[in-house]
């Protein structure tokens, strides 16, 4: 019986480690995507509605992203909240979070991988507006974006190995626990013969 209640204690105990992985694992998880969401909403700036600067930022976002802001930012806000549900829900989805997160990644290949900002003297306006309304230089903004983006990335990576290993833990339990079961029932069987062979002999 004291063995019975150890083995329950400790696998309590486990349960208890295994779900503070998980929630420890969720937060990270969550910290990372507020920290790239509001990154993102420095694409949004409603403080300079209507102002020169804004007008400025449209044509120079134009240039570097290939399309109108409102288009972009609407449908980026978008998959920004589709992410946020994926990562949000309690019982992770490895495939689900990971396609919502390469949607988003995928908006923002074509200003990720240009290169026409760097060394053309003609982006000297597109970088000024830029700086005014974002109040960070093109390539900060970018090099930031893409950390945001690997360290999300990351995050669902080491959120599917611990729902993995968490997998694994339950399984091996479940596994046990039928082989105690055989084993008792087992036991059960030859003390039940033994009772039955003695009354015979008697």
């Amino acid at each position: 019986m004291e063995t019975k209640d150890t083995l329950s204690s400790c696998s309590n105990s486990e349960e208890q480690q295994m779900q503070q992985i998980h929630d420890k694992a969720k937060e990270s998880c969550m910290v990372s995507f507020r920290r790239l969401h509001s990154h993102l909403k420095l694409l949004s700036n409603n403080d300079l509605k209507g102002t020169r600067t804004e007008s400025g930022f449209k044509r120079a976002f134009a240039t570097l992203f290939g399309q109108d802001i409102e288009t972009f930012t609407g449908t980026m806000f978008l998959n920004v909240d589709q992410l946020e549900k994926q990562l949000d829900k309690e019982e992770f989805q490895e495939i689900g979070s990971m396609a919502s997160f390469k949607v988003l990644e995928t908006q923002f290949q074509m200003f990720i991988k240009s290169q026409m900002y760097m060394d053309d003297e003609y982006v000297v306006m597109t970088r000024n507006y830029f700086l005014q309304y974002t109040q960070l230089e093109i390539l900060e903004f970018r090099d930031t974006l893409i950390q945001h983006m690997e360290s999300v990335k990351k995050s669902i990576d080491e959120r599917a190995k611990h729902k993995q290993e968490y997998n694994s833990w339950v399984n091996e339990r479940q596994m046990q626990t039928t082989e105690d079961k055989v084993d008792s029932s087992k036991a059960l069987d030859a003390s039940l013969s033994s009772t039955l062979g003695n009354a015979r002999i008697v």
